[in-house]
């Protein structure tokens, strides 16, 4: 007999890279505290003042989105927000050439609390898969939007 699939999901960066972006913050400012120079000290302090605070932010937003409970919960540097089903107007992926290649993104656009409209864009790094797989997936769960082979 065939299990019903579950109707929740969950979209999340990877931890690899965020924790590879801590790791290298940490030896930086080991080698710039061990260094003679104070050019040195200044730069890898420069260098770790941007790599420890972005793999902490990455590795604290997770998961980035999710559905839970028939709503989109979106995970920010604010907090989480809920979005009602009935709010969201149009899940959809974009694509975008940049470098000689397609770059996939997913937007979501959506009305909030206050009945202001809101876009929110999100990339393969913040969804650690392709974004037209997530769109797929939010399509079939009943959230209004255009598959990406539409």
């Amino acid at each position: 007999m065939e299990q019903p699939e579950p109707r929740a999901a969950s979209w999340s960066p990877g931890v690899l890279w965020p924790s590879v972006q801590i790791a290298l913050g940490i030896v930086v400012v080991v080698v710039g505290l061990l260094s003679d120079s104070p050019i040195g000290l200044l730069l890898s302090g420069l260098a770790a003042l941007f790599l420890l605070p972005a793999g902490a932010l990455q590795l604290v937003r997770r998961p980035r989105l999710e559905v839970v409970d028939g709503e989109l919960a979106i995970k920010a540097l604010t907090g989480t927000r809920f979005v009602p089903r009935s709010e969201v107007v149009e899940v959809r992926d974009l694509g975008i050439p940049r470098w000689g290649i397609r770059q996939h993104l997913m937007r979501i656009e959506y009305t909030d609390e206050q009945g202001r409209e809101q876009l929110d864009v999100f990339t393969r790094a913040d969804l650690g898969t392709d974004p037209r797989d997530v769109v797929d997936r939010l399509v079939g769960l009943g959230f209004p939007g255009r598959r990406a082979s539409d």
